[in-house]
């Protein structure tokens, strides 16, 4: 199996959405005039990690998922250097710990390094709830795939909408839904444990701004791996009883736990946390 990741650039266009609620509310009754005024809702700081599923109308269990670290620098809202990868996935609800890895990348990838783009600006970026509108580009050996998508961010971090995708690498026309959010959670430095093909590993994770490291023992050997943090998704590499291995890494913050699969979307096996 060949090492994969994405290189991955983010973009926005978002405006502020007009609605009800804003500084001009007021609560209380009775016509006084004297009525509280309601401020603004504090947004959600754009920049960190994110989780977004597109969902497709055509066949509602098809998804396509982006695990994303975000950062904004001006008006200009991108992923970080290696920060994002994208996968395929079946399920019935577009919530991670239902769903089934069935491909790594998008219909266009097929094993070898992808590029992905996903770019634009942010016209208010301190605004409360705001629209946005995007493009998600893969391009790899099968050739090039482009998804358009208008959506809505809330200012707790959720974000929502809808996507159209062309005919591309040779699968159909598609469209569908947006839906996701921004996870702060931290699963640096704890310890997590369980059994992989067989064997009973103990494993910690430190991360960087991008990058990640892995150590801990397999039935009872030491080793490490080294590879990039995107989103709640870490891509692994390194070697472990004097086998060359790669791992892709899904967290589950709910849960607290990691599934490990292998580079052809295998599912390995299944860490939680250690007490």
């Amino acid at each position: 199996m060949k090492f994969w990741h994405l290189s991955f650039a983010v973009g926005l266009l978002l405006t502020i959405l007009s609605g009800c609620g804003g500084a001009g509310s007021t609560i209380g009754g009775g016509g006084t005039g004297n009525g509280d005024h309601i401020p603004p809702p504090t947004p959600t700081t754009l920049g960190g990690r994110w989780e977004v599923f597109f969902q497709s109308n055509v066949a509602r269990n098809e998804f396509i998922v982006l695990e994303a670290n975000l950062i904004l620098t001006n008006k200009h809202l991108s992923s970080e250097t290696n920060g994002a990868v994208i996968f395929s996935a079946q399920g019935p609800l577009p919530y991670q710990p239902v769903l089934q890895v069935t491909h790594l990348g998008g219909g266009c990838h097929d094993g070898v390094e992808d590029e992905v783009i996903f770019d634009g600006t942010v016209e208010e970026p301190k605004s409360g709830t705001q629209s946005a509108s995007f493009t998600l580009t893969e391009n790899s050996t099968l050739g090039s795939a482009v998804i358009t998508a208008t959506a809505s961010i809330s200012p707790t971090g959720l974000i929502s909408g809808t996507y159209t995708l062309p005919a591309a690498c040779g699968f159909p026309e598609d469209n569908g839904t947006i839906s996701g959010n921004k996870d702060d959670s931290n699963f640096s430095a704890q310890v997590y444990k369980g059994t992989l093909d067989g064997k009973s590993v103990s494993l910690s994770f430190a991360l960087g701004t991008t990058g990640a490291t892995a150590s801990g023992t397999y039935g009872g050997t030491p080793f490490s791996l080294a590879g990039f943090a995107s989103g709640d998704a870490l891509t692994m590499k390194g070697v472990i009883s004097s086998q060359e291995t790669m791992w892709f890494v899904l967290y589950d913050s709910l849960y607290n736990l990691f599934r490990i699969y292998d580079f052809d979307a295998n599912l390995l096996g299944t860490l939680t946390e250690t007490p």
